[in-house]
């Protein structure tokens, strides 16, 4: 790896065309002609180089965790203020089918307490499988395999259930969350962009299943 001011890279604006996640800017850069000194490159793997600053609990903790509960964590995100947006919409949107507001139709209520399951579930375990890694980290200073197995589970189910949420959620709302006004289509779109990310996969799932059985896993980093 290697560092480099920031003013040293040029942003190639035009290339983060997506359907979702939009706003994150995620533009692809160049470097060209740029010198970098030893001090600013360093080893990514297990066998770099460790300072006395890496002592401390967080630069200890699993590798695959830091690398994986950033991107559950905003499909949870997205799913809870989408959960949000649709909740203040139920008392005052009409329904065509039926009499009411939506918030009276046993249709919206049996599928937005699904969405709310689905998303609260997901969050316990990811907190827990979390809770449990650092703890193992702070009082042995390593993290069993079973451990990164339900670190590895546990973010990408977050992300798969936070997806299955939001289609329920985009669902009961009916035509009013496919305007681009409505924070629901956006939702949407940015909850499924981020299932795409490598991390999160459904790929994951395979080598979760594979540190459960014993088995060596296929991505070396998972145990780093």
């Amino acid at each position: 790896m290697v560092l480099i001011p920031a003013a040293q890279a040029t942003i190639l604006e035009d290339t983060w065309e997506v359907s979702g996640l939009v706003g994150t800017g995620s533009h692809d850069f160049t470097v060209a002609q740029v010198f970098v000194p030893d001090a600013y490159t360093w080893c990514f793997g297990p066998d770099m180089p460790r300072g006395p600053h890496y002592q401390g609990p967080l630069y200890r903790f699993p590798l695959v965790g830091l690398f994986r509960l950033p991107v559950s964590a905003v499909a949870l995100g997205i799913a809870q203020g989408a959960l949000e947006a649709c909740l203040a919409l139920a008392p005052a949107k009409r329904t065509l089918i039926g009499t009411g507001v939506l918030r009276d139709q046993p249709f919206f209520q049996a599928r937005i307490a699904e969405a709310v399951a689905l998303v609260r579930a997901a969050r316990a375990w990811l907190h827990t499988a979390v809770q449990q890694a650092w703890t193992s980290t702070l009082t042995s200073g390593t993290v069993s395999v079973a451990e990164r197995a339900d670190l590895v589970l546990a973010a990408v189910h977050a992300t798969r259930s936070a997806a299955e949420a939001m289609q329920l959620v985009y669902t009961v709302a009916g035509g009013t969350a496919n305007y681009r006004r409505s924070a629901l289509q956006r939702a949407l779109r940015d909850v499924h962009a981020v299932t795409q990310h490598i991390g999160t996969a459904p790929q994951q799932y395979e080598e979760a299943g594979r540190l459960v059985l014993g088995l060596e896993p296929l991505q070396p980093i998972v145990l780093w």
